[in-house]
């Protein structure tokens, strides 16, 4: 037998793959993502059209790209 300890990437690819699951659940998955893209782009774009302070939206959403990029990135560089 063999153990592997897998990273946080690989844990998350893991769960995007599906990897062992029925696929009722694999579907099931696919359409809550889908969905909360889909609501994600659509608050988005509500709230552009509605509010008026665009600019502390937009840095803060700067700011969490960059954190997302630099998370997703770290085990790349080890």
């Amino acid at each position: 037998m063999r153990t592997t300890e897998n990273g946080f990437v690989a844990t998350l690819t893991n769960l995007h793959k599906g990897a062992g699951m029925p696929v009722p659940w694999i579907l099931l998955i696919d359409t809550l993502a889908g969905s909360l893209i889909f609501l994600s782009i659509s608050g988005a774009i509500l709230w552009w059209e509605t509010h008026r302070r665009r600019l502390v939206g937009l840095v803060i959403f700067g700011v969490s790209v960059a954190v997302t990029v630099a998370i997703a990135l770290s085990p790349l560089q080890s």
